[in-house]
């Protein structure tokens, strides 16, 4: 990979994110991107909307979201590549235990609505906050298929307030969010096969994507680093804070027509 490792480590230690582009070649990314659609095609079939988030049930082509995917047998075995977590291990500086989580998520052409700005650590409640996602580009990632944006630095000045935010499959946004917030944000955009790597604590959102053909996929994984645990209290208070939504999403599952 033609990078600087201590390049790359100092900017993450610096703005709570970076970019590694090219992280996956040609052939690798296209095995990924079968392999993604080979179990919406499962999904779909089975009707699995615990795990699965649609715009519309009826529209393969409009499902947003798919959690748990590492149960999947491909990529259970892709998540413990040793390039994902010696990525992962490189920018935490310290060693790091297996992909916790692996998530699909897209933004299916038309699909206006935006991802709310929040903090991956409300919902993981790590301590210390020693985690990051590694968020792998299917498809191209702009302005105006809905990139993400980050707010450097973010990541040092702790856990915002959030509240529910009334989002498909985005429980939670950060509750003080100001017009300031916003401005401050970085435009950050992708190509198909480029890592977008975010501490676990640094302000991001997404915008909608404004296109008429055109799908902004990517393939999320969580990292923690081995000394970073799980303060169940707040994992459990978060948990009870989102069951109604939660709910909510999958009674929507079940009556969209």
């Amino acid at each position: 990979m033609s990078f600087q490792i201590n390049q790359l480590e100092e900017s993450f230690q610096q703005n709570g994110y970076v970019v590694v582009p090219n992280f996956l070649d040609t052939n690798e990314l296209r095995t990924v991107q079968n392999n993604i659609e080979r179990l919406i095609e499962i999904t779909h079939k089975k009707c699995n909307y615990e795990h699965a988030f649609y715009a519309n049930k009826h529209d393969k082509s409009s499902l947003k979201q798919l959690h748990r995917i590492e149960e999947d047998d491909f990529f259970k075995n892709y998540s413990t590549s040793p390039r994902w977590s010696s990525l992962a291990s490189v920018l935490l500086d310290e060693k790091v235990e297996p992909a916790l989580a692996l998530e699909w998520f897209n933004k299916p052409p038309n699909y206006f609505h935006e991802t709310p700005p929040h903090q991956d650590n409300f919902y993981f409640c790590f301590e210390p906050p020693h985690a990051l996602t590694i968020w792998l580009a299917l498809d191209h990632a702009n302005e105006q298929t809905g990139c993400l944006y980050f707010i450097p630095g973010s990541h040092l000045r702790g856990i915002r307030p959030h509240q529910l935010s009334g989002n498909l499959g985005f429980s939670q946004t950060i509750v003080d969010f100001t017009e300031e917030d916003q401005q401050t944000g970085v435009a950050v955009t992708a190509n198909p096969g480029d890592a977008v790597i975010h501490h676990a604590e640094t302000i991001h959102w997404a915008g909608s994507n404004q296109t008429t053909d055109q799908h902004r996929a990517a393939l999320a994984m969580v990292f923690k680093a081995a000394t970073c645990q799980r303060n169940q209290q707040r994992f459990e208070a978060y948990q009870q804070s989102a069951k109604p939504f939660i709910q909510q999403e999958l009674r929507l599952a079940e009556v969209v027509e």
